[in-house]
């Protein structure tokens, strides 16, 4: 597996030794102190380890500044260790409201359901008592970070204490209160507790867009079908965010009698009055449509489309082409026949997303999905996954012949490399398809030394419940070919063995992948062993393998108070965003160096879902793809708002160059994902980005030099 070769980041850095600003000053001798500790905790929660020393332990109590104490609370809560908890127990109890914010933050991390489930740890006692200490604590900051923690690591009872809290709070406008309310809110969301529900309803009543729009987001995420009357009242909020939700929240309430209320939000402009609906609100509509299943939308659904062109030059109605080809494909009924067959031969993510809904309306008529699409070209990358993806729906006789005939093709002398790159969506296509030779088909998959391949097949596979041992293909590839390849592909192949692991030969291969290099699969190979009762699994993975260097943590620490901007010239305009080197240091270095070598240059952005993201990055373009490493999480108490920058995951730490830009915010993602930036200029641009369009450069510019930091 390929290493990030942080030899070349040092050489970025230090390029701009050529051209000092001019600013240059020299360094306090407390400025000093502080970098180097802020490397010494680089480097420790890179390498996912406390260390052998007391180093977290003497600077959470005895360190001079209190910005140190907050790195070391949050660098243990990154490093994600057990061990970690007794010492950000006492730093609860820090003199300093920024450290007790920091450390529950950080305990919140670390006790995480889900960090929990996959690391096969119990919760501790202790670290709950003293979260539920803290809500009592006089700043509110620190209330507001432990009722964040609660949200991830509580339990049904810790629902009702935030209930009781919010209940008794007093709202004054301000940032600080509703960032309290806002905090509280996505804690009930994640802690789904029915009886506080009615409360969430309450906050949907505020006269408070703000709040109005973050109580209605939870209660369709908890799916609280009660909350109908506020979502059928909402749908005439002025306010876009409101009305987004209230719409989305008709989606839940399973009757399709309430479509009728969504069809005059379909059209780009409101009847009678000429006023633009937003794109937002019109997408979430069909998205309701589609969840309802309401056949009798589909005339409306029609004349929408027809109401602009479709085409590059009018992004909202070609992002809402996309979304109602998959809103018909949901319904599911032979009359969207007629509305799809247009759409599929507009050439790009219109046809992509059509052709896949064209499918799923024709299972039953196969030769009428063939007699239509017939003429049709999918030969470029996406297109031809789209054209696997609905075979797959398709399923059949004929489309599992045709699946074949496409890996026969990207196996052959004269592949094209759209054949190539759409291997696993076949594979995937194949599985859902039913193909009755599947496991046969599979064989020399389950072998392959490309990440993204193996995923598939592993996924696909199917042991026959008569096979004798149906675990050794998957344990084969899991200790020949895993190794080798991406920590993603790593845990997929090991996870994949958790039905046969009570198996001695399981029991030996997991214990091989005890000893690899990635610290997330000796994770998840423990956790399975200690399923399986197996004995000395050890409790400690180890720490995780680095190529960094003392320097390269030096010169990251150094840059820290950059002002670093990244402008990214697209198809569509220029984006600039700043990104955040103190809060996401080494996430923000690793950017830099892709964006200076010129990797994000010519690649597509190939996620696009209005009001939610846009998405790039990924060479293979099918968010599978990567810089050939992977990165370590950054996770931080940036909120992702309107404009928040993030690093995209497939688990933890398996960020690598895939980013992504909210187009507004998303209080689910707060705590889970690396916030390394913010826009600051061209959200016009990211609202009106589609599928397809590209980076043409990335430039950075640093305001500040490695001159700025030289010892005296």
């Amino acid at each position: 597996m390929n290493r990030r070769p942080f030899a070349v980041i040092i050489s970025v850095l230090c390029s701009c030794i050529l051209f000092p600003a001019c600013g240059r000053h020299k360094l306090r001798h407390d400025e000093i102190e502080r970098n180097r500790l802020f490397a010494s905790i680089l480097e420790r929660q890179d390498r996912r380890t406390l260390g052998d020393d007391d180093f977290f332990k003497v600077q959470l109590k005895d360190s001079p500044y209190p910005e140190v104490r907050e790195w070391c609370a949050l660098a243990l809560g990154r490093i994600g260790s057990a061990r970690g908890l007794p010492l950000l127990c006492e730093a609860c109890r820090s003199p300093y409201a920024g450290v007790r914010a920091a450390a529950a933050f950080a305990i919140g991390k670390i006790e995480e359901r889900d960090a929990l489930k996959r690391e096969g740890r119990r919760p501790e006692p202790r670290a709950a008592q003293e979260l539920a200490n803290l809500l009592a604590d006089p700043a509110l900051s620190v209330q507001q970070r432990v009722i964040e923690a609660l949200g991830r690591s509580g339990v049904s009872g810790d629902a009702l204490r935030i209930a009781r809290r919010l209940e008794l709070f007093i709202y004054e406008n301000t940032p600080q209160t509703r960032a309290f309310l806002d905090a509280g809110i996505t804690a009930l969301m994640r802690l789904r507790e029915p009886s506080t529900y009615p409360l969430l309803q309450r906050m949907a009543q505020i006269d408070d867009p703000e709040i109005q729009w973050r109580a209605l987001n939870a209660l369709v995420r908890v799916g609280d079908r009660t909350a109908r009357p506020d979502f059928i009242r909402l749908l005439r909020s002025r306010n876009a965010q409101v009305r987004h939700y209230a719409v989305r929240g008709i989606g839940i309430c399973e009757d399709p009698g309430l479509s009728n209320l969504l069809l005059p939000v379909l059209p780009p402009f409101e009847s009678g009055y000429g006023k633009p609906v937003p794109l937002a609100v019109r997408v979430a509509a069909l998205q309701s449509l589609g969840s309802l299943k309401s056949i009798a939308s589909i005339p409306a659904i029609r004349a929408a489309l027809g109401a602009a062109p479709i085409a590059n030059y009018d992004p909202d109605q070609a992002n809402f082409a996309i979304q109602a080809a998959t809103t018909l494909g949901s319904i599911g009924a032979h009359e969207a026949e007629a509305v799809l067959i247009p759409l599929v031969r507009i050439r790009g993510p219109v046809a992509e997303a059509a052709v896949v809904a064209l499918a799923r309306i024709l299972k039953d008529r196969p030769d009428r999905f063939f007699d239509i699409t017939g003429g049709i070209s999918f030969t470029e990358p996406p297109a031809a996954r789209a054209w696997a993806r609905s075979l797959g729906e398709l399923g059949g006789e004929r489309a599992v012949l045709a699946l074949k005939a496409a890996l026969i093709r990207s196996a052959g002398d004269h592949a094209l490399y759209a054949d190539a790159l759409a291997v696993p969506t076949v594979i995937e296509a194949l599985a859902k398809a039913g193909a009755p030779d599947l496991d046969q088909v599979l064989q020399p998959y389950l072998a392959a030394h490309d990440g993204v391949v193996l995923r598939a097949a592993i996924a696909a596979y199917k042991p026959a419940a008569a096979a004798r041992s149906p675990w050794a293909p998957v344990l084969k590839a899991c200790t020949e070919a895993a190794p080798g390849l991406d920590v993603e592909t790593k845990m997929a192949v090991i996870d994949r063995l958790e039905p046969w692991i009570r198996d001695s030969e399981v029991q030996s291969g997991l214990r091989t992948m005890l000893h690899d290099r990635e610290r997330n699969a000796r994770i998840a190979a423990a956790r399975l062993l200690r399923m399986a009762a197996a004995p000395d699994v050890p409790d400690d993975p180890d720490p995780a393998e680095s190529n960094s260097t003392p320097q390269t943590y030096d010169l990251v620490a150094a840059a820290r108070k950059d002002r670093t901007i990244a402008i990214l010239e697209t198809t569509r305009g220029d984006i600039e965003f700043e990104l955040f080197t103190e809060d996401a240091p080494m996430t923000s270095a690793n950017f830099i160096w892709l964006a200076k070598r010129g990797f994000f240059d010519g690649l597509s952005f190939m996620r696009v879902v209005p009001n939610f993201v846009i998405q790039v990055g990924d060479p293979r373009n099918d968010q599978e793809g990567g810089p050939g490493y992977s990165i370590r999480c950054e996770i931080n108490m940036r909120p992702y708002e309107r404009g928040s920058v993030g690093m995209a995951l497939a688990g933890k730490d398996t960020g690598g160059s895939q980013f992504f830009i909210t187009m507004s915010p998303q209080p689910h993602l707060d705590g889970g994902y690396t916030c390394f930036g913010r826009v600051i200029s061209g959200m016009p641009v990211v609202g009106r980005m589609l599928p397809g369009d590209r980076i043409v450069k990335v430039r950075i510019e640093q305001d500040i030099t490695v001159f700025d930091y030289r010892r005296y």
